[in-house]
């Protein structure tokens, strides 16, 4: 197979010009908005939002253009270097079905999540400015999603991971803020290491960054001897390949580190409870469409680049952070680190599916996840701004407005609150008839048929993984119903009226707030993704985006059917495990009910995490602080020591050492100027005066030479009587 013959330049269509169009559209607002924004009329809100809709309208146009009908795809080399041994670098947009409903997903979400801020960020400061940074995270996330090559992907992925950073810390002026923009940068960047070690793996074997190319060369390989051979040939020259599973397994894991970091996988998920010392919208579009879902995004477009082994890692990782997830939100107050801790665990659910194949049901609960997770963040900033509101009224500023200890009873005081939190708690928990039901179902459902494929030699602990999903579905119910008994029952907990909250006494809040939170909770339900809300298998998402329409020819047949299982008798009846998801759901449901229905007014005010296992759970298992004793101090303390030594050491002997060097050069110019020069001056004076003796006893006189001959002659006769 000719390489240079599979990157050829692709003539560019209508759709990916609008692809084209779709992604500068938002770096366009970006750029008006931070330059002109405190000068347009409203401050550019109206730009932004105008933007984001045409960006969402021209994706669904896209959309109907491309979802099961046809892959556009437009390439053009990017530039060249002078060596047979590497080919030319492209650059291109690849438009198919899973970029196209990423497409509409991310464009949706930052419509509604913008327009929710026209109410939520009216009276900030930075209100221009908060629109721009939206426009360029946009920007930064569709470029992941449209590129066709890993190079240009991780160019956008580091662009996302800057947008974060100053959306995290959007209000610079807090030192929890600005702490935590710099914990999600670093930890994010220790993933992005291994992203990028992953691709010049890939690149040193292939000799490309070209997804397609790259799914082709593969595609073409046999094994031989557990060995991976493939020849090809570039530039005319032709090259062979012989690489092992092992170094393909690390190759594959490199590419996932950069999904463990951004989508906060264990052991990198610590930086995303803390991203929400951002503003409440930024939380919604990092949790629900945006940053953590390019990890999922990111294994998904490499997915024919993972060996079974890189697989079954991928699988452990992503139910151990679904469990640690969800044990850490069964006791947080903080309104949005439950929801917080919640996206750690969904996100181990995709991540955990991806690995046991469920390919399509992966992508398909990223779909769902997207829009009941949004809703829930977006409801709870509308509550975060009423309790704000009553204590702005009520003067009080010693409460937290985010403590759900202080809230209760809003579910008479906000009721449209309350009934679009409902649906949307109900997706997450995944209670029959919303999305989240059929989604998890088919996470459950494969990863069951998984294990029992890969337990065919009789090692049963590979059924430990869907047990965690399973065990996730009660720890999700029950916390999630614990979290909204303390929010909307019982009675109101905080020392002003609660009458104070609403927005005036006809509106609980601003329309412009309450009309996203409405759609995103109606888009929960499982009807708009199957027209069996009871089973996934008629959705039309999983129908788009299966491994049936891939070219999936992994390494060899042998490796793909661990992942593949199209033998259905491997299968549990989807119907079995859909009816234990909800009765576990359902249990979950009913131990938070019962544990918190007994509670009075005053146990939930002054609630805390008692118990061994509670204080793990509130603090995250100590993982903050096992990194900072363990990482974080140790590199401090190694700093702060190689500091001394270079203030001590080695500053101190540059120093003093300099110091000793003028001295020594003074003293060696003193040598120099009194003995050195002093003898030559010495050697000339001595025989200037022996010359002027000579040439005085040559004068010419008899008289003179006479004298000097009976001096003379009176010293030899002295000499002849001494000695």
């Amino acid at each position: 197979m000719e390489l240079t013959e599979l990157l050829k330049p692709l003539a560019g269509t209508p759709q990916t010009t609008t692809a084209l169009v779709v992604l500068l559209l938002p770096l366009l607002a970006f750029f008006m908005l931070f330059c002109f924004g405190k000068r347009l009329p409203r401050r550019g809100d109206w730009l932004a939002i105008g933007i984001s809709a045409i960006t969402f309208i021209l994706s669904v146009y896209l959309f109907t253009q491309t979802w099961n009908a046809e892959t556009y795809h437009t390439r053009t080399t990017w530039f060249s270097l002078p060596s047979t041994i590497v080919s030319d670098f492209t650059a291109g947009i690849l438009l198919d079905n899973l970029t196209v409903l990423m497409l509409v997903i991310v464009t949706f979400i930052s419509t509604l999540v913008q327009l929710f801020s026209v109410g939520y960020m009216h009276a900030d400061s930075g209100y221009s400015r908060y629109f721009a940074y939206l426009g360029l995270f946009t920007f930064s996330m569709l470029g992941i999603v449209l590129v066709d090559n890993l190079l240009l992907l991780f160019m956008f992925w580091e662009l996302v991971g800057l947008s974060s950073y100053l959306l995290i810390g959007f209000w610079y002026h807090k030192p929890a803020a600005i702490a935590a923009n710099k914990k999600a940068f670093l930890v994010n960047r220790v993933g992005d290491i291994g992203l990028l070690l992953g691709l010049f793996a890939f690149y040193t074997y292939f000799r490309t960054f070209d997804l397609e190319a790259l799914r082709a060369l593969i595609s073409t390989g046999n094994w031989i001897n557990n060995n991976f051979i493939l020849n090809y040939s570039l530039n005319g020259e032709l090259w062979q390949l012989e690489l092992s599973t092992v170094l393909l397994t690390l190759a594959g894991l490199g590419l996932f580190m950069g999904c463990v970091g951004k989508s906060a996988q264990f052991p990198l998920q610590v930086w995303l409870p803390d991203a929400m010392q951002g503003p409440t919208p930024v939380s919604s579009l990092i949790h629900a469409a945006t940053m953590v879902a390019a990890g999922v995004y990111l294994v998904a477009r490499c997915y024919a680049f993972f060996t079974p082994d890189a697989l079954t890692v991928i699988a452990i990782v992503g139910a151990i952070t679904a469990l640690v997830g969800a044990l850490a939100a069964l006791n947080q107050y903080d309104i949005k680190a439950v929801l917080a801790f919640s996206t750690i665990s969904q996100l181990g659910y995709m991540v955990m599916g991806m690995g046991t194949g469920a390919y399509d049901a992966s992508l398909f609960h990223l779909t769902t996840h997207a829009f009941f997770k949004a809703a829930l963040f977006l409801n709870a900033g509308i509550i975060i701004h009423a309790m704000h509101r009553g204590l702005h009224h009520s003067h009080l500023e010693n409460i937290d407005a985010q403590d759900i200890r202080n809230m209760g009873g809003l579910r008479k005081t906000m009721p449209f609150t309350f009934y679009s939190y409902l649906l949307a708690t109900a997706a997450l928990a995944g209670i029959p008839l919303t999305s989240g039901f059929l989604s998890k179902d088919a996470i459950l459902s494969v990863a069951w048929a998984w294990a029992q494929t890969m337990s065919t030699n009789g090692n049963l602990l590979y059924f430990i993984v869907p047990a965690t999903g399973f065990v996730v579905v009660v720890l999700t119910a029950y916390y999630m119903t614990r979290h909204m008994w303390f929010m909307f029952f019982g009675s109101f907990r905080s020392p002003f009226d609660v009458q104070q909250i609403r927005f005036s006494p006809k509106l609980e809040t601003e329309c412009v707030m309450l009309v996203p939170v409405v759609i995103l909770a109606i888009l929960s339900l499982g009807i708009f993704f199957s027209l069996n809300p009871l089973s996934f298998s008629g959705s039309w998402v999983t129908a788009g985006i299966g491994l049936n329409n891939m070219s999936l020819m992994l390494l060899a047949e042998n490796l793909v059917q661990a992942v593949r299982l199209q033998d259905d008798t491997n299968h549990l009846p989807h119907i079995l495990i859909g009816v234990a998801s909800a009765l576990l759901a359902a249990a979950g449901i009913a131990i938070a009910l019962i544990k918190y229905n007994r509670k009075t007014s005053d146990d939930l005010v002054y609630e805390q995490p008692k118990g061994v296992f509670a204080k793990l759970s509130y603090n995250h298992f100590y993982l903050d602080q096992l990194y900072n004793y363990s990482l974080v101090q140790p590199t401090l303390l190694l700093s702060r020591t190689l500091y001394r030594v270079d203030k001590r050491v080695i500053d101190y002997t540059l120093n003093y050492g300099s110091k000793w060097l003028v001295v020594l050069s003074k003293m060696v110019g003193w040598f120099d100027r009194l003995v050195v020069d002093g003898l030559v001056w010495l050697v000339g004076a001595l025989s200037k005066v022996f010359g002027m003796l000579g040439r005085n006893l040559q004068n010419g006189k008899v008289q003179s030479y006479y004298a000097y001959s009976l001096f003379g002659f009176i010293l030899i006769i002295l000499y002849i009587v001494l000695f």
